[in-house]
């Protein structure tokens, strides 16, 4: 599963960002039954690198981007269920997922 968000700077540095994305962990590892997760961030963005060493993921190489003219480079991260196991803090639910897992072409049973 790979993810990717967005918090504006007046939200930042409020722990929303490592909330959100703890939840959509949970929902990758314990609802979806995920291996591991994808992420990444450009090597400017040092908050959302921060949050994701503390979720535990770890490097997984890097891409390269232009981006509105100008190369960049975006280090790619990987999370694996152990990890994400090891680093949870942030406490998170998942309420009503089964009637919304065909709708997402998971089958139970």
């Amino acid at each position: 599963m790979h993810t990717g968000s967005w918090l504006g700077l007046r939200h930042q540095g409020q722990g929303i960002g490592t909330e959100m994305r703890a939840a959509v962990l949970r929902l990758a590892f314990d609802g979806l039954g995920a291996e591991h997760a994808t992420s990444g961030a450009f090597e400017h963005n040092l908050r959302s690198s921060g949050v994701s060493r503390k979720l535990g993921y770890e490097p997984d190489g890097i891409h390269r981007r232009v981006v509105r003219d100008a190369m960049s480079v975006e280090h790619r991260l990987r999370l694996t269920r152990a990890n994400w196991e090891r680093h949870r803090t942030t406490a998170v639910t998942i309420e009503g997922l089964a009637p919304c897992l065909p709708l997402m072409g998971v089958t139970t049973g």
